[in-house]
């Protein structure tokens, strides 16, 4: 089975999402609400200060290690996969061989707690064209204080078709993946998800969007 190793330090967010500026923006507004370095709480988000994110945002809520459901998504994610995200796991977006890579990014976004930029491709083929895309992930404070929350987005590019699109994370591009310490004199970019020897341990609502909680 595919798990990742460590993953270390990547790319600075003035670095990272080049060709995203809907990602950059959404991590700029997250990072102005860590106060004294503190991840934010999921009670700080403003919608109206993402505007232009909504449609392709969501709110992940921890549910087991490497398990997060959607309990608020935008109406970009309900084109992408053809029916409410209100409650599917992030998962759903993903194709079955990289779930346990999925599992893992999502995991350590929550645990170490760490920033995660994930690039992503959906296949083409002679009926529709391929797509490409990013997946952002902003770890969140709950009321208690734990990090069992996500601000995140999906900006995909291209004609995504009539019919529900699958995603795998790209090979010829960088992953990031970004504790949440202070950072160290050198960062890299690394590529895909590797082998691993061991699993990790463990306003105005958006538009179309209902917030179960």
């Amino acid at each position: 089975m595919n798990r990742h190793t460590d993953i270390p330090t990547a790319l600075h967010p003035e670095h990272a999402d080049k060709s995203h500026p809907i990602l950059v923006n959404l991590e700029k507004y997250w990072q102005a609400l860590r106060h004294a370095q503190r991840i934010p709480s999921r009670n700080d988000i403003e919608p109206r200060q993402i505007d232009d994110a909504l449609p392709h945002a969501f709110i992940l809520q921890r549910v087991a290690p490497g398990v997060a459901r959607m309990r608020v998504a935008g109406q970009r994610l309900h084109d992408l996969l053809k029916m409410d995200a209100r409650g599917m796991p992030i998962s759903t977006f993903f194709d079955p061989d990289a779930h346990t890579d999925i599992a893992q990014l999502i995991e350590d976004a929550f645990s170490t707690p760490s920033i995660v930029t994930i690039p992503l491709v959906s296949a083409g083929n002679l009926l529709r064209h391929e797509v490409t895309g990013t997946m952002l992930l902003l770890p969140l404070r709950d009321g208690k204080g734990d990090t069992t929350r996500i601000l995140g987005a999906l900006v995909a590019e291209g004609n995504v078709g009539h019919r529900p699109r699958r995603f795998q994370i790209r090979k010829d591009a960088p992953l990031r993946n970004e504790p949440l310490i202070p950072r160290l004199a050198s960062t890299q970019s690394i590529p895909r998800p590797g082998n691993a020897k061991r699993p990790h341990p463990s306003g105005p609502a958006l538009r179309n969007v209902v917030n179960n909680g």
